[in-house]
């Protein structure tokens, strides 16, 4: 078993915070990346993680810039700043390849990236795929949404996501709350059509976006198993 507590720079010269942890540093790899205002360490990624590293897969869990322990300001994270942090982040990889986890915000740089650099595999909870939808039905909500919102806001609304995901071919895992009020479900059935490659939608019935400790139990063994499965891998025993 090994675990190791990393700090690397992103583009701006600020520090971000990482754990790169699992039973074989040979085993294929996921890249986590949490959602907006949360961590690497919040308790739905870290038992996930935990869950993945007992699989037989490794995991690079890092901070967003203005989240954890990582510097910067939560105001000036948008999908462009999360992209730059997640291409540092995978800089840490060295050549080897990987797959992606991603959790709302996450999700939704997660599918940036995939759409246009090659991954193994991805597995996504509640991805945001329409921000301006999201916007739009809560602009009033801090806690949901940037206060520091005009260099967010100028930037969604050039992303498609529906349009770049036709160059995903990875296989793809959605899972998605039925009564998810942050990111409607209907985000996640339009973005399944729209992925070119393997896929399939878990909905969790009277889930929403911040989920229960039961529904967090059943999003991460479906995420897990999938990763495990498409790649391919078990237990490492030293």
């Amino acid at each position: 078993m090994f675990k190791k507590k990393i700090r690397f720079k992103n583009s701006r010269n600020l520090n971000l915070s990482a754990i790169f942890e699992g039973e074989n540093r040979d085993a294929p790899v996921i890249v986590m990346c949490h959602g907006y205002n949360s961590s690497k360490d919040r308790p739905s990624t870290a038992g996930l993680a935990a869950r993945l590293v007992n699989k037989g897969l490794s995991v690079f869990r890092f901070d967003f810039t203005g989240n954890g322990e990582s510097e910067g300001k939560l105001d000036d994270l948008t999908p462009s700043v999360g992209i730059n942090d997640l291409k540092s982040a995978i800089k840490n990889l060295g050549k080897r390849q990987f797959g992606l986890y991603g959790k709302s915000f996450g999700g939704c740089v997660a599918l940036l990236y995939a759409s246009q650099n090659s991954v193994l595999v991805l597995g996504l909870v509640a991805p945001v795929s329409d921000y301006l939808e999201v916007e739009t039905i809560y602009q009033s909500v801090d806690k949901f949404t940037p206060k520091k919102k005009t260099n967010f806001l100028e930037e969604i609304k050039d992303i498609n996501i529906y349009k770049i995901a036709k160059n995903i071919k990875a296989p793809t895992l959605i899972v998605h709350g039925d009564k998810d009020p942050i990111v409607p479900l209907s985000q996640s059935k339009k973005l399944l059509k729209s992925l070119a490659g393997e896929k399939r939608l878990e909905i969790l019935p009277g889930a929403g976006h911040v989920m229960s400790d039961e529904d967090i139990e059943k999003a991460s063994t479906l995420i897990a198993d999938f990763l495990a499965k498409t790649l391919k891998v078990t237990r490492y025993h030293p």
